[in-house]
């Protein structure tokens, strides 16, 4: 049976709400509430996710957003990982909301789970890349940054320093997420995310900045519009960039290979967001299921990245 590696999940509640969920059991999404992440997977990710000039649809994103957190418990994800056949599912915390030791825990119960650890940038330099090592030792596979939710600009010189000085040190990957998304409905919770910092542009800055980090754009830049050609024409060539499939149809599944290069493309579903199975068709979509190109997007290049050896 063919390996997999989903490169990009979240596990309970990532937002500034902050439910503790994770062992929660009996959950699954509300019927009562639309879910545009199944209905965008339907459409085989082609075309705009979601329509603002719909009335309530922006609304109706935002409040499916956070019941899909809610609702993504340990006993869901080791269900779908069953269904799906998946060898390994990489969880990424978002700080101080989850964190590494919240995933790392989860993965004694469930050992398919690769925790990746996520920084506390009101720290200093030094404490924040200290912290950093000792995840690593602990079975951190990886860094995730959400530049919006946590929030943190990429181009605040602590995290160019914490990444040179420290992160380097692991060989281990850093992912950002890509796309000026806002998450929250109230003026109180907007204080508490910073949508342009998701900017591509601020990526590409720190990807320049940091050549001997390997740096993921997640959503292959972001899904606002053409993100993916911006990131590609900004950063042609580049030797310490890998993107994921996150959102993606199959044929830009196919143009993210010619772009970044067979050997840079990291097969990913973004769960609770997104039906992995539907994922897991795209790309059978996109190579042809059992092509080398195939195995390479969906667990080569990401037990290579992860050092799986």
């Amino acid at each position: 049976m063919q390996k997999i590696i989903d490169f990009h999940n979240h596990l309970g509640d990532i937002f500034a709400y902050q439910k503790n969920v994770i062992y929660k059991l009996g959950r699954k999404f509300p019927d009562n509430i639309h879910n545009p992440f199944k209905a965008f997977a339907d459409k085989k990710f082609q075309g705009a996710f979601v329509d603002p000039t719909t009335p309530g649809a922006l609304e109706n994103l935002q409040a499916a957003t956070v019941e899909a957190c809610r609702n993504y418990t340990l006993e869901v994800l080791t269900r779908e990982l069953d269904e799906d056949n998946i060898t390994y599912v990489c969880l990424y915390p978002i700080y101080p909301h989850i964190g590494f030791e919240d995933y790392l825990a989860a993965s004694r119960f469930e050992p398919r789970i690769i925790p990746f650890t996520s920084a506390d940038w009101s720290k200093d330099k030094d404490t924040i890349g200290r912290k950093l090592l000792k995840d690593v030792e602990h079975g951190a596979r990886g860094l995730k940054i959400h530049p919006v939710l946590q929030p943190i600009s990429l181009r605040d010189p602590l995290v160019k320093d914490v990444l040179n000085e420290y992160w380097s040190l692991t060989g281990l990957p850093v992912v950002s997420h890509c796309g000026a998304n806002a998450y929250y409905d109230t003026p109180e919770m907007q204080k508490l995310e910073c949508p342009e910092y998701g900017d591509v542009q601020h990526f590409i800055w720190l990807v320049k900045q940091c050549p001997k980090v390997k740096m993921v754009a997640a959503h292959a830049g972001g899904l606002m519009g053409d993100e993916m050609e911006v990131l590609h024409q900004a950063l042609p060539n580049c030797e310490n960039l890998w993107v994921d499939t996150t959102f993606r149809s199959a044929e830009d599944m196919r143009k993210q290979v010619e772009y970044f290069g067979a050997d840079r493309v990291l097969f990913g579903s973004d769960s609770p967001f997104s039906p992995r199975g539907a994922c897991i068709e795209t790309v059978k979509e996109a190579f042809g299921e059992g092509s080398d190109l195939y195995k390479k997007v969906i667990y080569q290049n990401a037990a290579d990245l992860l050092q799986l050896y």
